[in-house]
């Protein structure tokens, strides 16, 4: 994930959370993924026709990196051997279920800080907000919760 080589796991605008990969101990990427993917199995079981991803490790599933302070989470689907082509997809707290985004990780964060960028459920700029006023990351180590 460039994004993470680049800036390293923080806050992008106050509002979108990423996890840390590689940190061990109780709060781990794989603690954030595996209770995602719990909830989302369990919210699917009960309602299939509005939680319609499969789940990782499935084929096809969802991976979650990130989530947002409103509940949304933001990840991949896991299809095919190259996770470089994995598609990026919302699951969205308040809305219906969206196709997967046209564009990689960091196109689409550009994409949603010039407010070009839609998806089921995820924030937009307010029309009169300039992005590069509120353009910020606030980076984070291993003390960080997420």
């Amino acid at each position: 994930m460039r994004l993470m080589d680049e800036y390293g796991v923080g806050i992008w605008n106050g509002w979108l959370r990423f996890h840390t990969p590689l940190r061990t101990g109780e709060r781990r990427f794989l603690t954030h993924v595996e209770d995602t993917v719990d909830a989302y199995r369990q919210l699917k079981d009960g309602h299939a026709k509005w939680y319609p991803l499969a789940v990782w490790p499935e084929p096809g599933g969802l991976l979650p990196c990130a989530n947002s302070i409103d509940g949304d989470y933001l990840g991949w689907l896991n299809e095919g051997r190259d996770p470089d082509t994995w598609p990026l997809i919302v699951w969205p707290r308040h809305a219906d279920q969206g196709p997967p985004l046209k564009r990689g990780l960091i196109d689409t964060l550009l994409d949603w800080q010039r407010g070009t960028q839609v998806a089921h459920g995820f924030a937009v700029p307010d029309e009169n907000d300039d992005p590069v006023e509120f353009t910020d990351f606030e980076s984070w180590d291993d003390r960080a919760y997420w």
